[in-house]
This record gives C-alpha cells, structure tokens and sequence, in this order.
C-alpha cells in the first residue's frame, strides 16, 4: 500500500510538470533602460507561439508564454534582446527587462596634417586672418528701405542660398556638389541596410525560429527572406514593424515550403 501511495505520487509529480511545460500563462513584466527609466512601445513577440504585444506607457506589458518559449523585445532606440522563459519566471509570473540604448555609428572624419601632439599641432594651427566685422546699428535703421531691387532682375531670391551652411558650401550653386555626395552617401546607406538586413533578421529572430517554427531548411534561411521581400519586410523592420514582419513570414513560410 506504501508503495502504491508512493508510486502515485511520483506520477502526480511527473504529470503535473509536463503540464506546466505544455499550458501558457499570463507574464506580466516591465521594461526599462539602464537609468531605470520605463520605455514605452516596445515591441513583445513570442517567437514560439507567435503571439506579440506592446508595452505601455509606463513600460508595462502583459503576454501568454510557457516554459522555453523565446521572447524578443524590440525597440527602434535600444538593442534587441530575446529571452528564453525559465521554470523560475513561470513561477514567479513577473519579468523584469533592461534595454541598453542603441548607438548609432556616425560616418568616419579623416583631419588630415594632425601628428596626435596636441601641443605641436596648436602651434601649427593657421592664423585666422578674416577681418572681424565691425557692424553697428540703431533703432532707427529698422525704418529704413532698401531703394529698389538689390538683386538686379531676379525678384525672387533663393533664401536657402543665405542661410543653408551645405548651400553656401562651394558658393552658392557651387554646392550642387556637396548635394551630389549627399545622395552619393544616401545611397550607400540605403544599399549597406540592404546588405545587411537578412543578417541582422536571422541574428533577431534567431535560427531555431526559422528551422523549428517556420520549418525553413538552415540553409534557405536568406533565399526565404528575400522571397518575402516583395512585402516591403525591410522597410517594416527599420520601422520597428516586428509584429507585421513576422506575421509575413508566418503567412509566406506556408507557400514557400509547399514549392
């Protein structure tokens, strides 16, 4: 009899740990950055399950999950992170998560005549020969009028030619130039998030999301990506759009493995 009770027992133990593991529960949970400040609009997805949600203005978020499901937090000015839910946070029902902030790269200044002595090189610093302005104005100036048109025939004068510093560059219509790098590194910019887009989603999502959830092969894992491209996902997920990029890869991944 002993042993039947103790036999029981176990068997309650072990059914009720593979339940625990099976059924999802409400995880409640707050994120903040690393001056313990809340952040808001974060995006809460549950790469198992496929269900996401929203933080709220005081950081607060609400989201059903089980035990090992992976959770991504994504934010457009902090680093994404994914988690994978422990028996521990089950139990406790409550999550606490801390974004480090994200730094954006600035694009590289070369100065050029500099040995890194900083007193060599303020003495070899040029002499500012432009003469100083010496312009002195009364209150009655601000009556005066200007006799007919300064600027010849043209009425119309091109402010931005005043008061633009990337206009005035070259002088003037010189700058058309400083606009061409412009678009010249716009495009390099564009092109390098394009690059780098498939990496930087297979890195968030992780693989096994891929593999296990999508039932994508490893190695189709990029030719999967830009076959959902014609849904505009990279202009999604630079818009912090992970929910809509992930419910099209749900969708698409159906079509792309009945090829």
């Amino acid at each position: 009899m002993k042993l039947k009770l103790i036999n029981f027992t176990i068997f309650i133990f072990l059914s009720s740990n593979a339940i625990s593991q099976e059924v999802s529960i409400i995880l409640k949970g707050e994120i903040n950055n690393t001056q313990n400040n809340f952040i808001s609009d974060v995006h809460i997805v549950n790469l198992t399950s496929k269900l996401g949600t929203i933080s709220n203005d005081i950081g607060s978020f609400e989201i059903l999950a089980k035990e090992n499901d992976v959770l991504l937090f994504s934010s457009i000015e902090y680093k994404n992170i994914r988690i994978k839910v422990s028996k521990q946070q089950l139990l406790s029902k409550n999550l606490k998560i801390i974004l480090d902030p994200l730094v954006n790269e600035l694009d590289e200044v070369f100065l050029s005549g500099l040995t890194g002595n900083l007193a060599l090189d303020l003495i070899k610093t040029p002499i500012n020969r432009t003469p100083n302005a010496n312009f002195s104005f009364k209150l009655s100036d601000l009556d005066k009028k200007l006799s007919g048109n300064d600027f010849g025939n043209n009425s119309k004068v091109n402010a931005e030619s005043f008061t633009n510093p990337n206009y005035l560059a070259n002088g003037g219509q010189g700058s058309r130039i400083n606009k061409q790098l412009e678009k010249e590194k716009a495009l390099k910019r564009k092109l390098n998030k394009q690059k780098i887009f498939p990496i930087n989603l297979k890195k968030e999502l992780g693989i096994d999301y891929f593999v296990s959830t999508l039932k994508i092969p490893k190695e189709e894992i990029f030719l999967f990506i830009e076959y959902c491209e014609p849904y505009n996902i990279m202009d999604k997920y630079y818009n912090n759009k992970v929910l809509d990029v992930i419910e099209i890869l749900n969708n698409q991944s159906k079509s792309y493995n009945e090829k």
